[in-house]
């Protein structure tokens, strides 16, 4: 069967070096979708593939790349993301600082540090809309299809970050949220009709700062009922760890 654990450690390399499927595709010799194919566990890298992976990557090739699978394992760092590699790479090719960038976009520092950390994988379109125009450059169409594939659980919808400090990033749909404290601990699940409305009713409380508050996700859930047992659902399973809303947690 193929290895998708060798296929996930190429992804996560690749994209730290700042690569898409298209430009390492084009350095090995092969078409994206074959890229794709590898990463998703697919298809299996052939011997010559392999070696030429362990050269680009600079992950530290051995002589017998057929049997040393758990190399690509060597150097790799967690926490990348494509839309973070792509905003890095960006951004020091025109040589502009994250403050600076800032103050172009109108996107906070915090949320451009979170995007470039990986600590937001999905930002929301009008974030990268205003990134983007800043750039003076388009997100590449292949790695926003990245990001919605890595965002998107099948059969429930597309999991979406928000900086809970920029207002005109709060999310007027209805839907559920997680808020997370700085350790990217979930302390906060909550409901509503309209998110934004219900992150204004937060933003007044004592707890609503930095660090017990830092980042946010959201996804689009229509149907009120539906809401209400997903909420009820998350809750119980954060347990003592519902640090602030404690409702429908049983003791």
């Amino acid at each position: 069967m193929p290895n998708i654990k060798i296929g996930e450690q190429i992804r996560r390399r690749r994209i730290l070096v700042g690569w898409s499927q298209s430009e390492l595709a084009a350095k090995v010799g092969v078409s994206q979708m074959t890229v794709s194919n590898w990463e998703s566990g697919k298809s299996q890298v052939r011997p010559e593939q392999k070696k030429a992976i362990y050269g680009l990557l600079g992950v530290g090739a051995s002589q017998d790349c057929t049997s040393r699978e758990d190399d690509l394992e060597e150097g790799v760092e967690l926490g990348a993301s494509a839309v973070g590699s792509w905003l890095t790479k960006s951004r020091l090719e025109r040589g502009m600082s994250i403050p600076e960038l800032s103050a172009a976009s109108g996107v906070t520092a915090a949320q451009l540090y979170n995007i470039e950390s990986g600590r937001t994988t999905n930002p929301r379109e009008s974030t990268i809309q205003r990134i983007e125009k800043a750039l003076g450059e388009a997100l590449p169409p292949e790695t926003k299809a990245e990001i919605l594939d890595e965002a998107t659980v099948e059969g429930v919808g597309e999991f979406v970050q928000f900086d809970p400090y920029q207002r005109e990033d709060w999310p007027d749909v209805a839907g559920i949220y997680v808020l997370y404290d700085i350790s990217d601990r979930p302390i906060y699940v909550g409901q509503g009709a309209s998110i934004k409305r219900r992150i204004r009713d937060h933003e007044e409380k004592f707890w609503y700062k930095q660090p017990i508050v830092s980042t946010a996700t959201y996804l689009e859930v229509p149907e009120g009922k539906l809401r209400e047992k997903i909420e009820k659902v998350l809750i119980r399973f954060l347990g003592k760890n519902a640090v602030i809303n404690k409702q429908n947690v049983e003791r």
